[in-house]
């Protein structure tokens, strides 16, 4: 049974001295990042144009069961309404293109539209998801709240991700939103964040979810012990999950990866787990 967990990112300052060392330089961040965790998202795509070059600088420094979870370039997902179809498809025909020599090294890409993008855009994202050409699959992250609605917009939806065997990214942002923001990165979150309901609901081979966890780490043990029991029913059922941990600073969201899998080893024995973190940092870099 295979389960993978990745942060969103591979550079974090706090993370020197425990998951990287003193000595390491930045570029090689990457290589000791993929030590500890075998997948990551990479939101740089977002924003702005990679190259091959850097793509392949990137993919020579993790192993070969390393996946990275690229985004789209939001030239794709966030122009819909100013784009026709024949524009964001040829952008998304480039970079599938772009990523297609690196396709062994490729986890289930991210397709994360924005709130504004609603149902009525629905035969654009039917499109892009027929256009998708990559051996690997494709996420999608919808947050506009008709997609959650239980009714016949979500029904439509799960049927068009079922249909072309693509996954649906389920985002939990209820940690971050299960209190008063108190402090500047919980702050930051609940502005940051989108505050969608959580249905988790696997429509392909890889599932993906997006845990956003609270800085009070014992705060999150109750959505983390939803998670355990869905992941494990998601691995009996001979699923290949992907969950990508964030917390409202991501300092301590390899804790929070740990804590997961290790609930899921208590409710799955045959699950073997994988994190082997070095020894916990300081408290006070997890404050």
């Amino acid at each position: 049974m295979q389960l993978r967990f990745g942060m969103a990112q591979w550079q974090h300052p706090a993370w020197v001295a425990w998951l990287y060392s003193h000595q390491g330089a930045n570029n090689r961040r990457l290589s000791e990042y993929a030590k500890f965790f075998d997948t990551v998202e990479v939101g740089s795509s977002f924003y702005a144009d990679l190259t091959q070059d850097q793509l392949q600088v990137w993919f020579e420094q993790v192993p070969d069961d390393f996946r990275f979870a690229f985004k789209l370039p939001q030239s794709i997902t966030h122009r819909l309404g100013v784009s026709d179809e024949g524009q964001v498809v040829n952008s998304l025909t480039n970079f599938c293109e772009l990523l297609r020599p690196f396709s062994t090294k490729l986890g289930p890409c991210m397709m994360q539209f924005p709130e504004d993008v609603s149902p009525l855009y629905f035969s654009k994202i039917e499109t892009l998801c027929h256009a998708w050409d990559l051996p690997t699959s494709l996420s999608v992250e919808v947050r506009n709240q008709a997609f959650f609605n239980k009714e016949e917009e979500e029904s439509e939806f799960l049927r068009l991700l079922a249909g072309n065997r693509h996954n649906r990214v389920i985002m939990d942002s209820r940690p971050v939103f299960s209190t008063e923001a108190y402090c500047e990165s919980l702050l930051d979150a609940q502005k940051k964040k989108t505050r969608v309901p959580c249905h988790p609901i696997a429509t392909g081979h890889s599932p993906v979810v997006r845990f956003i966890g609270h800085p009070d780490l014992p705060l999150n043990d109750i959505y983390l012990d939803q998670w355990a029991k869905k992941l494990v029913q998601w691995l009996l059922e001979g699923r290949e999950p992907y969950v990508f941990v964030h917390s409202s600073d991501n300092v301590a969201a390899p804790l929070l990866a740990v804590t997961l899998e290790q609930k899921i080893a208590a409710l799955l024995p045959a699950y073997i787990p994988i994190l082997n973190l070095p020894s916990k940092p300081e408290q006070s870099l997890l404050l």
